[in-house]
This record gives C-alpha cells, sequence and structure tokens, in this order.
C-alpha cells in the first residue's frame, strides 16, 4: 500500500501548469463538475474579497462601505452567477482547487500595490518581455521576486538538478519537494502566485541541444540572468547571450555583488568583463568543487569577496563539499536582480559593470572595536657597511691581519660561493666583509628575524652553508681556512672570521669533487613518484659529511613511516600558517611571478612550486589574514596540510640531522653539514626539498618550553612530538641529548622548476 502511494504522487512529479475552468464554457463546466466527482479535492473561494478589491480599486477617492459593496459587486458581475464569475484554477499537485478572479482583472490588482513605483503603462510593457534564468537555487528567489513584481510576462527556467535537504537553507520550498525538480518547484510557486504568467522549463539545463530555444524559441529573451554553479555553462550562455544580443545579469549572493553586462548595447564586450580571459568551456567541465575554486575566483575577484567566503572556500572538499550560501544573501540577490532588471526592460538603466550592496558595512556595528595592530615588530635594523667596517676596526685592535691575501680572481671565486648559500626561506641572512685577508661573516638579523625561527636556528643554519660554501670553494681553488666563531662573542654580529692559506701537498679530494658540483645545486619542490634509493646513496652521504663534525643523520623510507612522518610535518605546517605572525613571514617570503622575484632577489617563487590551479587559487585566498583567522578560531585549516603531505607522498626518505647541544655553533655545524649533504644528493641525481616546520616548532617546544605558542596547539605539538619520537625511536635511543634540526626530503624528480635568486653580490659582499 505504501509503495504503491508513494507511485502515485511521483507521476505527479512532472505536473507544473495548472488546469483552468471557466465555468460559462459547456465542456470546462462538465470537466469542472468531472473533477469535483472524481478527485479529492481542496476547495478555496475567495472570489467575493477579490472582487471587493476590485471595485475599491475602481473608485480609489471613495472610503467604501460594506453596504456600498453589496451594491457595486453586483453591477459589476451583471447577470453571472458567482460560481460562474472569474476562473477556477486546479494545482494537480496540491489537488487545490482555487477560484480566482480572471486575466485582466487578476493581473491588475495583483499588481495595483505597484503603481506608481511602476506606473500602469510600465507594467503593460513589462508583461511583453522575457526573461531565463539559468540556476534554480540562487534563482529560485529570482523567479520568484520576478513574479511576485511581475517584472515580465514569461519566464524561462534551467536546472537539470533536483531539490535536496542541504538545499533548504535557502531554497523556499518544503520537505515534500525533496527529490523534485528545481524547475518544476519554481515552475509551480510562481503558478500558485500567478497561473497567468507564462512559464516554460527546460529540466535537462542548458545543452547545445535545447540552448538556442532557450534564447530564441517563441521570441527572444530580453535578459539572462545567470546563477549557476556550471562553469562550462557561465561561458557558453554568455557567449549565446552577446551573439543574441542580450544583457546579462548575475547575482553572486556574497557582499550583494551584483553583475551586469550589456550585450544588448555593447555587441563586441568581453565576457566576465574580460576578467574570464579566453576560458575554453569544454575544458571546465566535470570539475570537482575544489578544482572550480580557481575559476570562480577568477570570475567574481579573489579580493573582491567576503572574509568568510575566503575561509569557506579553503574548506571546499576538505570539512565542506561545496561553497555555502544563505538564505538572506540569497533572497537579497532576488531583490537585487529583479530591480536591476525592472529598469533595464524600461530603458532606465543602461551600464555595464559590478555593484556591492555589501550589508556587513552598510549595516555595520558601529561598536565593534577595532583589530588591534599585530604586537609584533622587527627589532633590528638593517645591517649596514658603516658598522661592519667599525666592528671590523675593533677586531684588529685585538686581533691579526690574515697570513694570506687573496688575490682579486680568489677573491671573485670566493665571493660567488659564499652568496649562493641555501637559507631558510631564501632569506640570505648574511653579509661578508673582506678585510686585511680575513673574511668576516656578519648575521643580518632584520633579515633573519621570524617568529617560526626559533633561537635563530634556521639563521645559524643558513650562515653555516656560507661558511661551507666558502670552504668548498677555497678548496677548489687550492687554498686551505680556518674559521674562528664568533671572534668577538656570541653577541657580536661577526659570526664567523676566516683566514686562507695555500693548500698542503694533500688537497682535499671530497671537498673539490663537492665544490664542482656545488653551483648546480638546486632546491627541488616538484613532485615525482616515490622510489627508494640504494643503501650505498646514504653511506656516501654520511661519508661526504664527515662523522668528525659531530652531527649524526638518520632517516626513513619505510612507506607507512613515511606516510605518518607527512602527516606531522603536514600539521606543524599548518601551525604556522594559523598564527598570524607566523602566516605573515610565510607570505612575505612568496614571490608571485618572476617579475616579483627580480624586484627582490630572494624568497621563493610560486613557479617552484609543484601546485594545481586550486592550489594556486588557495595561496591567493590565503593571503587574507582576516579569513584565516576564523579558520583559526574554527579549528579548520586542513587544506594547508595538503602541500606538505603530497610533498612526502613523494618522497623517497625523509633525512633528519641532529646535534649533539642546542647551541648556536653546533648549528652552524649541522648548517655546514646539510650543505655537503645536499650537494652530494644533486651530484647523485637526488632532488633535496628541505621540511623545516618540523624541527623548528620541536625544539621551541623542548628548548623553549613552548614560548610564543598558544596553549591548545602546544598540546597539539606535543602530541606530534610523541608520535617523531615513535617513528625514530631505534635511532634517537642511539643518541640521547641530540636534538633534530633540519629535516630533508629526498625524491627523484625530473623538472627542478624555477631556481631562487640571490640578492647582487655588491648588496651583500663588501
Amino acid at each position: 500500500m505504501l509503495n504503491e502511494k508513494v507511485h502515485a504522487t511521483k507521476k505527479l512529479n512532472e505536473s507544473y501548469k495548472p488546469a483552468f475552468y471557466r465555468l460559462s464554457n459547456t465542456e470546462d463546466k462538465k470537466s469542472f463538475d468531472d473533477l469535483l466527482q472524481s478527485t479529492n479535492i481542496f476547495l478555496y473561494d475567495e472570489i467575493y474579497d477579490q472582487l471587493k478589491e476590485l471595485v475599491k480599486s475602481r473608485h480609489p477617492s471613495v472610503k467604501l462601505k460594506d453596504a456600498d459593496y453589496k451594491v457595486l459587486i453586483p453591477q459589476h458581475v451583471g447577470d453571472c452567477p458567482m460560481e460562474e464569475y472569474g476562473v477556477w484554477v486546479y494545482y494537480p499537485w496540491s489537488q487545490r482547487l482555487v477560484h480566482v478572479l480572471d486575466e485582466q482583472e487578476f493581473v491588475d490588482i495583483r499588481t495595483n500595490r505597484n503603481k506608481y513605483k511602476i506606473t500602469v503603462e510600465e507594467q503593460a510593457l513589462l508583461a511583453k518581455k522575457k526573461i531565463g534564468i539559468i540556476g534554480l537555487s540562487v534563482g529560485q528567489s529570482i523567479a520568484l521576486t520576478l513574479a511576485m513584481e511581475r517584472t515580465c510576462g514569461q519566464i524561462r527556467l534551467a536546472d537539470f538538478d533536483t531539490a535536496e535537504l542541504s538545499n533548504l537553507n535557502r531554497l523556499r520550498t518544503g520537505v515534500h519537494n525533496l527529490g523534485l525538480l528545481k524547475t518544476i518547484i519554481a515552475a509551480r510557486e510562481i503558478a500558485e502566485i500567478d497561473p497567468f504568467l507564462d512559464v516554460k522549463i527546460f529540466n535537462d539545463g542548458l545543452t547545445d541541444q535545447n540552448i538556442n530555444d532557450f534564447f530564441i524559441k517563441d521570441g527572444k529573451l530580453d535578459i539572462l540572468v545567470e546563477v549557476c554553479d556550471g562553469l562550462d555553462i557561465k561561458i557558453v550562455s554568455r557567449f549565446k547571450a552577446r551573439e543574441f544580443g542580450v544583457p546579462v545579469v548575475m547575482d553572486t549572493n556574497d557582499r550583494g555583488m551584483l553583475d551586469v553586462e550589456r550585450f544588448d548595447l555593447e555587441p563586441n564586450r568581453p565576457i566576465f568583463h574580460g576578467l574570464a580571459g579566453d576560458l575554453d568551456p569544454d575544458k571546465i567541465k566535470g570539475l570537482t568543487n575544489e578544482e572550480k575554486v580557481p575559476y570562480i575566483l577568477k570570475m567574481i575577484g579573489a579580493e573582491t569577496i567576503s572574509t568568510r567566503l575566503k575561509a569557506s572556500m579553503m574548506e571546499v572538499e576538505q570539512s565542506i563539499n561545496t561553497w555555502p550560501q544563505l538564505a538572506s544573501s540569497v533572497t537579497l540577490g532576488g531583490a537585487l536582480t529583479t530591480d536591476v532588471c525592472r529598469r533595464i526592460l524600461l530603458d532606465q538603466y543602461h551600464e555595464s559593470g559590478r555593484y556591492y550592496v555589501d550589508l556587513d558595512q552598510l549595516v555595520a556595528d558601529k561598536n565593534t572595536k577595532e583589530k588591534k595592530a599585530p604586537n609584533y615588530v622587527n627589532p633590528y635594523t638593517p645591517l649596514d657597511k658603516a658598522y661592519m667596517e667599525q666592528a671590523v676596526e675593533q677586531f684588529f685592535q685585538a686581533g691579526k691581519p690574515g697570513d694570506y691575501p687573496l688575490t682579486d680572481a680568489q677573491l671573485s671565486d670566493i665571493s660567488k660561493a659564499a652568496v649562493a648559500a641555501p637559507s631558510a626561506g631564501n632569506n640570505q641572512p648574511w653579509k661578508w666583509m673582506y678585510r686585511n685577508g680575513v673574511l668576516f661573516l656578519f648575521h643580518d638579523q632584520y633579515r633573519s628575524w621570524s617568529w617560526g625561527d626559533y633561537a635563530s636556528m634556521g639563521s645559524f643554519m643558513g650562515l653555516g652553508t656560507g661558511i661551507e660554501n666558502v670552504h668548498l670553494q677555497a678548496a677548489a681553488i687550492g687554498l686551505e681556512d680556518t674559521v674562528t666563531l664568533f671572534p668577538a662573542g656570541e653577541s657580536s654580529k661577526i659570526v664567523a672570521a676566516i683566514r686562507f692559506r695555500p693548500a698542503a701537498q694533500t688537497s682535499d679530494a671530497l671537498a673539490m669533487s663537492l665544490a664542482q658540483n656545488m653551483y648546480t645545486r638546486y632546491t627541488n619542490r616538484k613532485l615525482g613518484a616515490r622510489q627508494k634509493l640504494a643503501d650505498s646513496f646514504y653511506s656516501g652521504m654520511k661519508a661526504a659529511i664527515g662523522e668528525e663534525r659531530g652531527i649524526k643523520i638518520f632517516y626513513t623510507d619505510d612507506d607507512q613511516k613515511l606516510n605518518e612522518l607527512g602527516k606531522i610535518i603536514a600539521a606543524c605546517d599548518k601551525v604556522r600558517l594559523l598564527h598570524e605572525q607566523g602566516h605573515e613571514e610565510f607570505y612575505s617570503e612568496i614571490r608571485w611571478n618572476k617579475e616579483h622575484a627580480m624586484e627582490h632577489h630572494d624568497g621563493i617563487e610560486l613557479a617552484a612550486v609543484d601546485l594545481t590551479q586550486s592550489e594556486l587559487a588557495g595561496f591567493q585566498v590565503a593571503r587574507d589574514w582576516s579569513a584565516v583567522e576564523l579558520l583559526s578560531r574554527w579549528d579548520k585549516g586542513d587544506g594547508f596540510m595538503k602541500l606538505s603531505t603530497k610533498a612526502v607522498e613523494a618522497a623517497s626518505s625523509i633525512l633528519i640531522f641532529a646535534v649533539p647541544e642546542f647551541n648556536s655553533k653546533e648549528l652552524l655545524a649541522a648548517g655546514r653539514a646539510v650543505e655537503r649533504a645536499w650537494i652530494y644528493a644533486n651530484a647523485n641525481g637526488i632532488s633535496v626539498h628541505p621540511v623545516l616546520s618540523s624541527a623548528f616548532f620541536f625544539n621551541r617546544l623542548i628548548h623553549g618550553n613552548g614560548v610564543d605558542i598558544p596553549p591548545h596547539v602546544v598540546d597539539k605539538l606535543k602530541t606530534l612530538r610523541e608520535k617523531f619520537i615513535s617513528i625514530f625511536k631505534q635511532d634517537l635511543d642511539k643518541m640521547p641529548g641530540y636534538s633534530e634540526v633540519f629535516l630533508m626530503k629526498l625524491a627523484i624528480a625530473d623538472d627542478i622548476g624555477v631556481r631562487s635568486l640571490r640578492k647582487p653580490k655588491e648588496e651583500v659582499f663588501y
């Protein structure tokens, strides 16, 4: 019995047009009587009250009383029996039979309250207009508002989708319509408001087969309202609108943004105001919601969307399926679109453009406290040449000059090597000065200071790579170097004083070999397929580093451990990006294109990173800290983990460098070891990509007691640290007291992408 009832109900699901019965017509009268006998209907007869409104509208200056109506209504109706006056409208989907005024009188009374915002002449003109709507989630509100205002005489509705429970947050319908086509839901709603409006539906949405019919069959559209999710249809419909000279109106239900393209007045106007470029609709069919994001942002403008929508877009296919829409915004869009459509049709508005009715700005909370400026300011000033010269002069007051002055050619080679070294975020935290046979390395703390660089560990390792490059280049040109660390004390900005002398006959063959590959060393952030490396590679790397340095290395190439380690690294990267200062510093490292990179000669150009278009769009949206702050407050932001997770998924192994004591000298030594390992790996065809966040945070946790990290984040980091220890327990048990300070992803990948630029030598080497 239940199944039969359900089946019988579903048979009505294609019905959206009401039936009309004019009882003065013999055939209609018979059909009407048959309907009353055969169907369990709900009958509504309020024709007398409608006639009262009609009579009242024709005597606007007179205050009519009940007695007046008893005279005027019979005069108007004449000999026609009351049950035959007007028309009976039957809605089969709800089995309602309603007695209403016939079309002309019905329209007159239904639009009576429009006067004189819309004059009688204007209303008559609008009745001849045709509006097409593509997309009936947002579009349903627009369709119903157009119908209520009677902004047109015909509405064409296109959508292929059915109503789902999650649509009911902004779709004006009831639960009984779940599973029903959105076109039919909207058409029924319109028919119940105004049964005389002409509604045509396209239940397959727009297709190659029906698009011309949608635009021109039975008369060309006067306006296209495009509010669909299909990116290809957004593009195709605009090309077609431009072809037929039809203006396009689009509502985005975010910040009250309304978009108008007057192809009727500007037949050569680029679609989407030129923002869509030369997008090929065939190439964007079938994209996932996440893959749609970059194109949506391109069309609506990544910089102009609301903060909450930015945050939401970063959660698409993370914690939500698609971008959100609210009933309040959708309803506002119905009002804005209807208003603009009416003015276009009445020749009262002629512009193309984008407009915002942003309620957050227009109806703002005046008591909202202004956001405080960040409480972090770089405490250092750029290291200048005058300070360096003074420090060097003081050094020579107590120390001797070098025994061996470098030739111009030797100094040129060594300076070139010094400034080619890698550093965290390519921040190049060094300045060099050569005086009296001694090469001085200074720490430019202005360039390296950051929240992420706990205890300057990244800075010192970067400075260590520079020291190592000098050592390798010296060996390559037949020199030996002697390095004195912190010759003026650790509080001084002089990190190292390096002296040279001609090498003995027994040259450092390994250093010379590494020096030959120093300038082909590179960071490769591109992704390859995971492939295990030979044991001999790791033993060769250990030999290249040298046991006497006191630095320990260990690694994992186990698939399960790598996957777990990838989650740890990714979670630490997320911590950085959800911290205001960490977020700002991350974006200060990014160079968006070649021109941006050439302007600064530091940082990391995005072209060097293996990004999909969706990920690149995510980078752009996530620039807005106010949006990221929302994710932090909501405890979301797992999208920030994707890149790191992908990177480790492509790793052959993760190599860890550990120091016996956590201090500046050991970190410098670690930097030297890292540089040798890096060059050795690249020389053997192995790509290197540093993944440092976990090391930086774990040392802040262990040696800094979690300083400057929110308590709830400290707890998360402790859990991540425990997982890290469990992965490398066997290695760590062999080296008590050691601290891991550098993680290096090793992989096999073909394309190295774009190399990071270095500051011109004259800026950092005196």
